[in-house]
C-alpha cells in the first residue's frame, strides 16, 4: 500500500512539472510574439528603439471610385471672326518679264520677288530681280539678287557682268573686277564682259588695259557703240581730245538719239583745237557734215543734243 502511495505521489510531481513547464512556454510564446516595446542592440552597442508603428505594416484603404462622364466638353461660340487674307495668286515668268520689258520697274521688282519666293533654287529668277532692282535704282537689292543669281549657278555670264556693272555703280570697282574677269574666262567671245571688265579697269587705274579690253571687244563686234563711246569718254579722261574724237564720232553715227554719245563728241571738238569751246553744236554739226557727208543727218543729230 505504501508504495502505491509514493508511485502516485511521484506521478502528481511529474505532471506539476510538465503542467508548468507548458504554461512557461505559452508565456515565452506570447512574449515572442508581442508586448511592449523593448530596446534592440546595435552593432555598436548603443539601443535603438523598434515601435509597433514602425514594425506594423500599412493598413491598405479602400479606394474612392472617381466619378467620370461621357458627356463631351462645352464649346464656347465665338464672339468675332477675323476675316482671311487671299493668298496671291502665282506669278507667271512672262507677266513679270512683260513688266521689265515694258519700263514698269518697280511693279517687276515685285513681280520677280514673289516669282522668286516660289522658285528661290532658280539662277534666272534671281537675275531678272537683280536687273530690275537695278534698272529701278535699287542697287542694294540688285547686288544681292545678281550675287544670289551667280552662287547658284557659278557660270552664270549674264549674271556676272551685271553684277559688275552694279558694283561699279556701287563704288566697289575691285570686286567688280573680279567677277567681269570671271565672265571673260567663260565666254571670250562675250563683248559684254570685255566691255565691262575695261570698265573695271579704267575705275581701277589701269587704263591702259581698259583700251586695250575696248580694242578686244571692237575686233568681234566693231559697232559696239559703247565700246566706241567709253574709250573716247576715257581718252578724253587723259586728255586725249582728238584721238577721241574718231570712236565717239562713230558712236554717234550709230546712234544718233543718244544724248551722251552727243555730248562726248561735242567735249572731244572742242578740246581738240577745232573750236574754242564757245558753239561746240556748230564745231560737232560742222565735223558730222564732213564726216557723213549728210548735212541734214548732221543738223538733226546735234539738233537732239539741245
Amino acid at each position: 500500500m505504501e508504495s502505491r502511495g509514493i508511485e502516485r505521489n511521484r506521478s502528481e510531481t511529474v505532471l506539476r512539472w510538465i503542467a508548468a513547464g507548458l504554461a512557461l512556454a505559452v508565456l515565452l510564446l506570447a512574449a515572442a510574439c508581442g508586448g511592449e516595446d523593448r530596446p534592440a542592440e546595435r552593432a555598436d552597442g548603443s539601443a535603438e528603439v523598434i515601435g509597433m508603428a514602425a514594425a506594423q505594416a500599412p493598413v491598405a484603404r479602400p479606394a474612392i471610385p472617381v466619378e467620370t462622364t461621357t458627356m463631351a466638353p462645352p464649346t464656347y461660340a465665338a464672339t468675332s471672326v477675323l476675316p482671311l487674307e487671299p493668298e496671291e495668286p502665282p506669278v507667271t515668268w512672262a507677266e513679270a518679264e512683260a513688266a521689265f520689258l515694258e519700263g514698269r520697274y518697280g511693279e517687276a521688282v515685285d513681280l520677280f520677288g514673289r516669282y522668286v519666293e516660289r522658285r528661290p533654287t532658280g539662277p534666272w529668277g534671281h537675275y531678272m530681280l537683280g536687273l530690275s532692282a537695278w534698272k529701278g535704282g535699287y542697287l542694294e537689292l540688285a547686288e544681292a539678287h545678281l550675287m544670289e543669281s551667280v552662287l547658284i549657278d557659278p557660270d552664270h555670264v549674264r549674271g556676272r557682268v551685271n553684277l559688275a556693272r552694279v558694283l561699279i555703280e556701287l563704288g566697289q570697282s575691285a570686286a567688280a573686277e573680279g567677277h567681269a574677269r570671271i565672265a571673260e574666262e567663260l565666254d571670250p567671245a562675250d563683248v559684254a564682259a570685255k566691255r565691262t571688265l575695261a570698265r573695271a579697269l579704267a575705275e581701277n587705274g589701269d587704263h591702259e588695259g581698259a583700251l586695250a579690253r575696248y580694242e578686244e571687244a571692237l575686233w568681234i563686234d566693231p559697232e559696239d557703240r559703247w565700246s566706241l563711246n567709253n574709250m573716247g569718254h576715257l581718252m578724253i579722261q587723259r586728255g586725249e581730245h582728238e584721238e577721241a574724237v574718231g570712236p565717239l564720232a562713230l558712236a554717234v553715227r550709230l546712234d544718233t538719239t543718244n544724248a551722251t554719245f552727243l555730248n562726248n563728241l561735242g567735249s572731244a571738238l572742242a578740246n581738240a583745237g577745232m573750236g574754242d569751246g564757245v558753239d561746240t553744236d556748230a564745231i560737232a554739226q560742222a565735223y558730222l557734215e564732213e564726216l557723213w557727208g549728210c548735212p541734214g543727218e548732221a543738223a538733226d543729230t546735234v539738233a537732239r543734243r539741245r
